[in-house]
C-alpha cells in the first residue's frame, strides 16, 4: 500500500475522532439519533480544523446499515465505499475549479436521480465561496427545496462570501480553531502510534505554529520527524519551523533581566547566521513575553507554567517589565517594514528594554510621557524605525531625534527655551521651533499646498498617497512641520526616498529649501496643551508678576504674525 501523509492516515472516521468543535459533533449527534438531518448544513471555519472530515463523516452516519447510536460502523459495505472514495453517491465537489453556472446546472440535473447504493446521495461542496454569483442563483432553488434522498454539505473558510440567500437555506456551523493542549495530545498519540521519540518543547513549537489547525500541525510534525529521523527535538522543530527554539528565547530574556547586553547581542548574531529573520524571532519573542506574562499573573497556575524554564523565568521578571517590554517589541514589529536595516532596528529594541533603561525592572512602570504615550523602550525602537533610511546628509528632523540645525535653542530670547518638568525631547524641538515661527511662511505653504500635493502626485503617486494624511501646522524659514492622524503615514513620509520628494518639490513651491518634520496630530495637540500655562515671556522667570515691557510685547506680535501684516499705532495720550 503507498504511503499516506499523516493527516490523511489520520483523518476522523467517528465523530469521537473530531477534535475541538464539541458544538458540532453533539448537534450532528443529536439530529442523527433523532431522526432530523436537515437538507443543506453549511460548515465554515479556518483550514484544517475539521470540516471536511466532518462532512465525511456525517455521510457514513445517515448511510451506515449497522449504526452504533450517532456513530457509523465503518465495518459496512456503505461506510468504506465513502471511506475510500468509491461511492458514488457521495460526490466531493471542488468549488475552486468547478465554479461556473454550467456546472451547478449539471450538479441540479444529476440530484433528481435516486441513489444507488446508499440511502442517501451527499454532495460535499468545498471552498463554496469560490461559485460565481451566476452559479449560486442557479443553486438556489435546488438547495431550498432538494430531493428527499439529497444531503448538501457546503464547506467553505470565508463565509462572508457566501450570499445571504445562501447560507439563510442552511444549517450553519462555525468551526473553530483548535487550541494548542488539543493539538498537543493529538501530536502526542501520534508519536506513540509512530515509534518516534520527541521533546515536550518541541511538540509545544509545532502545536503554536499550526496556528489551531490540526492537519497543519500533522503535517509539521512529520516534517520534523523526517528532519530528524523519527527523533524530534527543539532545535530541529525550530529549523523545520524556521523560527527559534523557546529555551533560547527565554535564555535570551534573562540575559535582558540580567542586563548581560553582550550576551544579548550574541545570540543575535548566532541567530542572524543561522539565516533567522528579524520579523519572525520579534513574532516569536513577544510570544514568549506573552506566556511569561500569563504565567506571571496566574502565579504559574497556567499550562504555560509547566513547560520547561518558563516558571523559573517569569519569576525573574517583574510584570510591568514584561508589560512594556510587549508594547515595545509590539510596535517595532510594525516599524520593521519601513526600514532597510530590520537587524539594527532589533537590536536596538532589545537593548532599549534593559531593566535600568526602560525603569520598569523592580518597580512600577512610569506613566508614559506627552510623546504619545509611548515608553521609554518603543521610543527607542520607533527612532530607529523612523531614521535608519535618513540620509547622511542633511540630517533628517524627527520628531524623537535632535533638532534641525537651523533651530537655535535660545533664538529671539534671552535665557533659550524653557525645560519644563518632564518635557521629552520631542516638546523641546517643538518648543524651540516655536520660537523662530513664522506665520507668513505656514501663510505661504497653506496657500500652495494644494498646487504642492499636485506637484508631489506628479513626481511621485505613492508620496502623495503618503502626504495627503498629513497637514502644515507650524513652519520656520528653513523647516515645516506636518500633523499626520496616521502613524503609518507619519512613518512613511519620513523614510528618506519619501521625504526627499517631498522636500524636492517643496523648494521649488516656496524658492526656498525646506526641511521636513512629520509628527502625530495627538503629539501636536500635546505640545499645544503645555503653551498656555507657559504664555508668560521668558525673560520674567523669576518675575512671576512682572508685566513685560511694550517692546518685548510689539516684537514678539511682529516675529509671529510679520512686520507686514502687523500696524502700530502710537497713544497720543
Amino acid at each position: 500500500m503507498p504511503y499516506q501523509a499523516l493527516y490523511r492516515a489520520w483523518r476522523p472516521q467517528t465523530f469521537a475522532d473530531l477534535v475541538g468543535q464539541p458544538h458540532v459533533k453533539q448537534t450532528l449527534m443529536n439530529a442523527i439519533l433523532r431522526g432530523q438531518v436537515a437538507h443543506a448544513y453549511l460548515f465554515c471555519g479556518p483550514r484544517g480544523t475539521g470540516k471536511t472530515s466532518a462532512a465525511k463523516v456525517l455521510a457514513k452516519a445517515v448511510n451506515c446499515t449497522h449504526r452504533q447510536g450517532a456513530e457509523p460502523c465503518n465495518e459496512c459495505e456503505a461506510c468504506r465505499s465513502i471511506t475510500t472514495g468509491a461511492s458514488v453517491d457521495v460526490e466531493e465537489i471542488d468549488a475552486a475549479s468547478n465554479r461556473g453556472v454550467e456546472e451547478i446546472r449539471l450538479l441540479r440535473d444529476k440530484v433528481q436521480y435516486a441513489p444507488a447504493s446508499v440511502s442517501r446521495k451527499v454532495y460535499i461542496v468545498d471552498e463554496v465561496h469560490m461559485l460565481t454569483t451566476e452559479a449560486f442563483n442557479a443553486l438556489l432553488k435546488t438547495l431550498e427545496e432538494p430531493p428527499g434522498h439529497t444531503l448538501f454539505i457546503l464547506a467553505t473558510t470565508e463565509p462572508h462570501k457566501i450570499p445571504g440567500t445562501i447560507v439563510s437555506r442552511c444549517q450553519r456551523f462555525d468551526f473553530r480553531r483548535i487550541e494548542p493542549e488539543q493539538i498537543l495530545e493529538r501530536l502526542r498519540t501520534v508519536c506513540a502510534d509512530q515509534g518516534w521519540t520527541y521533546e515536550e518543547e518541541a511538540l509545544w513549537k509545532i502545536a503554536e505554529a499550526a496556528d489551531g489547525g490540526l492537519r497543519d500541525a500533522l503535517g509539521l510534525l512529520e516534517q520534523a520527524a523526517a528532519f530528524g529521523s523519527g527523533r524530534l527535538t527543539a532545535e530541529e522543530a525550530a529549523q523545520v519551523l524556521g523560527g527559534v527554539r523557546s529555551s533560547a528565547l527565554l535564555e535570551l530574556v534573562n540575559r535582558l533581566v540580567a542586563e548581560d547586553l553582550l550576551a544579548v547581542i550574541e545570540l543575535l548574531m548566532d541567530w542572524y547566521r543561522a539565516g533567522k529573520d528579524a520579523s519572525r524571532i520579534v513574532h516569536e519573542l513577544l510570544q514568549v513575553l506573552r506566556d511569561l506574562f500569563i504565567v506571571k499573573l496566574s502565579d504559574g497556575r497556567s499550562e504555560w507554567a509547566n513547560r520547561p524554564g518558563y516558571r523559573e523565568t517569569a519569576d525573574r521578571c517583574d510584570k510591568a517589565w514584561l508589560l512594556r517590554a510587549i508594547q515595545a517589541l509590539g510596535e517595532t514589529y510594525v516599524h520593521l517594514r519601513f526600514v532597510d536595516q530590520p537587524r539594527l532596528a532589533l537590536e536596538t529594541a532589545l537593548l532599549s528594554l534593559a531593566p535600568s533603561l526602560t525603569g520598569a525592572g523592580t518597580a512600577p512602570a512610569q506613566s508614559a510621557g506627552p510623546a504619545g504615550g509611548m515608553s521609554g523602550a518603543a521610543a527607542g525602537a520607533t527612532r530607529v524605525a523612523s531614521t535608519a533610511n535618513a540620509p547622511a546628509t542633511p540630517a533628517a528632523p524627527a520628531a524623537a531625534a535632535t533638532p534641525p540645525a537651523s533651530v537655535k535653542p535660545g533664538a529671539g530670547s534671552s535665557g533659550g527655551p524653557v525645560r519644563r518638568p518632564g518635557a521629552s525631547r520631542k516638546m523641546e524641538v517643538l518648543t524651540a521651533l516655536s520660537q523662530q515661527a513664522s506665520a507668513a511662511v505656514l501663510e505661504q505653504v497653506q496657500g500652495h499646498w494644494e498646487a504642492l500635493l499636485r506637484r508631489v502626485r506628479e513626481r511621485r503617486i505613492q508620496t502623495h498617497a503618503w502626504l495627503i494624511n498629513g497637514e502644515p501646522v507650524l513652519a520656520t524659514p528653513d523647516v515645516l512641520v506636518l500633523a499626520f492622524t496616521s502613524r503609518i503615514h507619519r512613518d512613511a513620509v519620513m523614510k528618506r526616498e519619501e521625504r526627499g520628494v517631498i522636500e524636492a518639490v517643496l523648494a521649488e513651491e516656496m524658492g526656498t529649501a525646506m526641511q521636513v518634520l512629520a509628527l502625530l496630530r495627538a503629539d501636536w495637540e500635546s505640545f499645544q496643551q503645555t503653551l498656555a500655562p507657559a504664555s508668560a515671556p521668558q525673560g520674567t522667570q523669576e518675575e512671576p508678576n512682572a508685566t513685560a515691557p511694550a517692546d518685548d510685547l510689539v516684537a514678539s506680535v511682529v516675529r509671529l504674525f510679520g512686520a507686514d501684516r502687523v500696524e502700530i499705532i502710537e497713544d497720543k495720550e
